[in-house]
C-alpha cells in the first residue's frame, strides 16, 4: 500500500507538472497582441455593403445591363428582338445579339465576346440596339474594386477596335455605393473614341433603388463630345416566385458640344420587364415621351414612343426570384 501510495503521488506530481507545462506552453504560443481582430462595426459595415451592391446587382442582372454583362464569368447568350416605334420616324424593327462564350482551354481570363457598342448604364437604355461586333475580351486585373480588361473587336468595314476597359467601385454610406468606368478604344476606320461613365445606387428598401447616372462619349471622326445623364427608380415587384417581374422610372437629359452646347433630348418614361412562360423568356414594354432636337438648327419638337422587346436568355444560371 506505501508503494502505492508512493507510485500515487509520484504519478500526481508528474500529471501536475504535465499540466502546468502544458499551461506554459498554451501561454507561449498566445499570439501577438498588435493582430487587429475585425471589429463587429466594421463587420456590420461589410455586410450592409455587400447586401447593398448585391441588389443593384441583381437588378442589373435582371435587366440585362451591359455594365454587368462585361463582368459576367460565365457563358450566355442575349437574342433581342425589337419593335421600336415613335410619332415621327414609325417602325424600326431589329434584332440584336449580346453575349460571350468562355474560352477555357486558351485561358480562364479570355472570353470570346459578342455585343454592339458598349454604352455602359444609360438609364433609358435607349442605346442597347447598336451596331454587332464580334472580340475577345481578356481580364487582367479583378479585384474587389478594381477590374481591367483589354479588348480586341472586329466590326463591319472591316474595322478593327483594340481598346482597354478601366472598373472602380467603392461604397460611400451602408446603403449607397459608387461606381466609375472608362473606356479607350481605337477604331482603324474612325479613330479614337472614348466613353466615360459614373454612377451612384442609393438601397431604398429591399426591393428599391435609385440611381443616378452620367455617361459622356468622345469620337474623334465626330469631332464633339456627347453626354447622358438622368436618375432612375427600379424596384422588384414580388408578384410571382417562379416568373419575376420589375419596373424601371427614368428622366434623363442628352446633349452634345458642337456646333453649340445644346440639349438634343429630354425623356422620360418607364420600363416593364417580365420573365414568362420559362425562365429564359423576357419581354419588356417601354413607353416614353421625348421632348428632342436632332440638329441645332432644327425646332425641338415632342415625340411619344413604346419600344417592345422579346429577350431569349441562354444561361446556365438564369435569373430568378431572389
Amino acid at each position: 500500500m506505501l508503494c502505492a501510495s508512493a507510485g500515487a503521488a509520484g504519478s500526481s506530481s508528474e500529471l501536475v507538472q504535465d499540466i502546468a507545462e502544458a499551461e506554459l506552453s498554451e501561454v507561449l504560443v498566445e499570439p501577438a497582441s498588435d493582430i487587429e481582430v475585425p471589429h463587429w462595426v466594421d463587420k456590420s459595415h461589410e455586410y450592409a455593403t455587400n447586401r447593398t451592391q448585391a441588389l443593384a446587382q441583381w437588378m442589373d442582372d435582371f435587366f440585362g445591363a451591359q455594365v454587368r454583362d462585361a463582368e459576367r464569368a460565365d457563358s450566355f447568350v442575349r437574342a433581342i428582338f425589337i419593335d421600336d416605334w415613335d410619332q415621327r420616324d414609325g417602325h424600326d424593327l431589329k434584332v440584336r445579339l449580346r453575349g460571350q462564350v468562355d474560352l477555357p482551354k486558351i485561358s480562364e481570363r479570355v472570353d470570346l465576346v459578342f455585343s454592339g457598342e458598349e454604352s455602359e448604364q444609360t438609364l433609358t437604355e435607349e442605346e442597347r440596339g447598336q451596331e454587332n461586333d464580334v472580340g475577345l475580351r481578356v481580364n487582367v486585373r479583378d479585384g474587389r474594386r478594381t477590374r481591367l480588361d483589354a479588348t480586341i473587336s472586329v466590326r463591319s468595314g472591316p474595322a478593327i477596335l483594340p481598346g482597354v476597359r478601366f472598373r472602380y467601385q467603392q461604397s460611400i454610406t451602408d446603403n449607397s455605393w459608387a461606381r466609375f468606368t472608362q473606356r479607350l478604344q481605337y477604331h482603324t476606320e474612325d479613330g479614337y473614341r472614348s466613353l466615360t461613365n459614373f454612377e451612384a445606387n442609393r438601397i431604398l428598401d429591399d426591393k428599391s433603388l435609385i440611381r443616378w447616372a452620367g455617361r459622356v462619349r468622345y469620337r474623334e471622326d465626330k469631332e464633339f463630345w456627347d453626354y447622358n445623364t438622368g436618375i432612375t427608380y427600379r424596384r422588384w415587384l414580388d408578384d410571382h416566385a417562379k416568373f419575376p417581374s420589375a419596373i424601371e422610372y427614368f428622366v434623363a437629359v442628352s446633349g452634345r458640344d458642337q456646333p453649340e452646347n445644346y440639349e438634343t433630348s429630354y425623356r422620360l418614361g418607364f420600363l416593364y420587364r417580365k420573365q414568362f412562360f420559362r425562365q429564359f423568356l423576357f419581354y419588356e414594354i417601354e413607353p416614353s415621351y421625348n421632348w428632342r432636337r436632332d440638329l441645332y438648327e432644327e425646332k425641338r419638337e415632342g415625340v411619344m414612343g413604346i419600344v417592345f422587346r422579346l429577350e431569349v436568355m441562354l444561361d446556365r444560371e438564369l435569373v430568378g426570384g431572389r
